[in-house]
C-alpha cells in the first residue's frame, strides 16, 4: 500500500467513525492523552506509589464511559492480568469504591471481606451494607458479557499471555495469511470496525519465567515487550504495561537537590518497555522523598495538609514522560483516596488552594463532587 493510500484509508476511517477513542479519564491530562486503538502505554511508579490503583481507576472510569455512551460506535474490551492479588480482592475494592461514589457511604474493602477488626473482634457488615454490596456487585455480570471485561488471576509467563491474546484475537476477528514477499506480513481485520482492546498487565515485574531464559529477567521482559508490540502492530490492540521505577529514584543527591521526580531512565530492569511504548505515564508519591524542612512537592502543593492522623496520604502527582502523539513533560497534581483508589485531578493551582480545599480532600467530600 502506498503512502497516500495508507493515509487516506485512515482519513476515511476517521470520517466514518472507525478511529474513535475514549477520553483519558483524568482532567487536564485528557487534553494530551486518549485511550485509542493501536497504542502502547506504559505506566510506572515506585513501590507503593499507586500504579495498580491508577490502572484500576482507569479501568472503572473507562467502563463507566463505555456504558454511558454505548451508542458511540465503539466496542470496548478490557483484559486485565491482575497478577498480584486474588480476583475477589480487586472486586471488593471496586464495590467499595462504587458504593462510596454513588451512596456517599464508605465501606472499606477489608470490612466487605470480613477482615476488619476492632480490638480483636471482626467487624461484620450490617444487613444494609450487605444489600449494598450485593446490589453493586451485580455490575460485574454486565462487564463480563461479550468479552467487555476479562479479569485474569495469577502470574503467567510471556508465552502464555501471547497464546491468550492470539486466541482472543481469533474470536474477535480474522487474520489473513502473509502475502508473498520478504517484507510482507499478516493482516488482521476485527469483527467490529472500531474495537478498542486494552490489555493491562499488572505488573510485568512478576511475570513467570520462560523455560529457555535461564533466570534472566531482562530477557523475559524484553520478550514480553515484543509480544505487546506485536499485539499493537498486528491486531491493533492497546497494551497498558505496568512496571516499577528503579531505586536510583531515591538517590541522596537527587533528594538534596529536590530533584526527585520520575524520569524515563528510572524505569527498572529494561529500557525496551519504554522504547516500545507510545505513551509513558508515571504516578508519583512524593512524601518519602522530601528534603529536610520541605513540605511542598515540586508543583507547590502542601503535602502535610493531605496526610491524616492515620498516616494515609491523599496526594499523588502524575507525569507524562513520553507521548508520541502530543506534548510530554506535563505534570498534574491529583487527590488520591487511599481506601477506594479514586484519583481526581486537583483543578486549582497551589496558590489558590485554601484550608477548606485541603480539608475536603481529607474528609473525602472532594471525591464526591461532580
Amino acid at each position: 500500500m502506498s503512502l497516500r493510500e495508507s493515509l487516506l484509508k485512515e482519513v476515511y476511517n476517521g470520517m466514518e467513525g472507525k478511529n474513535g477513542s475514549i477520553p483519558f479519564p483524568l482532567a487536564k491530562l485528557d487534553s494530551y492523552l486518549e485511550i485509542a486503538k493501536n497504542t502502547n502505554y506504559l505506566l510506572v511508579a515506585d513501590t507503593g506509589g499507586g500504579k495498580s490503583s491508577m490502572a484500576q481507576d482507569m479501568i472503572l472510569n473507562i467502563l463507566n464511559w463505555y456504558y454511558k455512551y454505548g451508542d458511540s460506535g465503539i466496542k470496548l474490551s478490557v483484559i486485565y492480568f491482575g497478577m498480584e492479588r486474588k480476583q475477589y480482592m480487586y472486586s471488593a475494592k471496586w464495590v467499595s469504591r462504587m458504593i462510596f461514589e454513588n451512596e456517599g457511604i464508605l465501606i472499606p474493602s477489608k470490612k466487605i471481606l470480613g477482615r476488619k477488626r476492632i480490638e480483636g473482634e471482626v467487624v461484620k457488615l450490617t444487613s444494609e451494607e450487605l444489600k449494598l454490596v450485593e446490589k453493586y456487585s451485580e455490575i460485574f455480570d454486565m462487564w463480563e458479557k461479550d468479552d467487555t471485561f476479562l479479569c485474569i488471576e495469577g502470574t503467567h509467563n510471556p508465552t502464555g499471555i501471547k497464546i491468550f491474546i492470539d486466541e482472543f484475537a481469533k474470536r474477535n476477528g480474522k487474520t489473513s495469511p502473509r502475502k508473498e514477499g520478504a517484507l510482507e506480513k499478516s493482516t488482521y481485520v476485527p469483527n467490529h470496525p472500531n474495537h478498542i482492546t486494552l490489555i493491562i498487565t499488572d505488573y510485568v515485574g512478576v511475570l513467570d519465567p520462560e523455560k529457555d531464559e535461564n533466570g534472566q529477567k531482562k530477557l523475559r521482559l524484553d520478550k514480553f515487550s515484543w509480544i505487546m508490540r506485536r499485539a499493537r502492530d498486528l491486531y491493533g490492540f492497546s497494551p497498558l504495561n505496568i512496571q516499577q521505577l528503579s531505586r536510583q529514584l531515591a538517590s541522596s543527591d537527587r533528594i538534596k537537590l529536590n530533584d526527585v521526580k520520575p524520569k524515563l531512565v528510572d524505569i527498572a530492569d529494561t529500557s525496551e518497555l519504554a522504547r516500545d511504548a507510545d505513551v509513558v505515564i508515571a504516578i508519583f508519591e512524593p512524601y518519602r522523598y522530601l528534603p529536610e524542612d520541605t513540605t511542598r512537592d515540586l508543583l507547590g502543593y502542601e503535602l502535610m495538609k493531605m496526610r491524616d492522623s492515620r498516616g494515609y496520604k491523599y496526594y499523588r502527582s502524575i507525569h507524562i514522560l513520553k507521548n508520541s502523539f502530543d506534548s510530554d513533560g506535563i505534570t498534574v497534581g491529583v487527590a488520591f483516596h487511599p481506601e477506594t483508589g479514586i484519583l481526581k485531578t486537583i483543578m486549582k493551582k497551589p496558590v489558590e488552594m485554601t484550608q477548606a480545599d485541603y480539608d475536603s480532600i481529607l474528609d473525602g467530600s472532594y471525591f464526591l463532587t461532580k
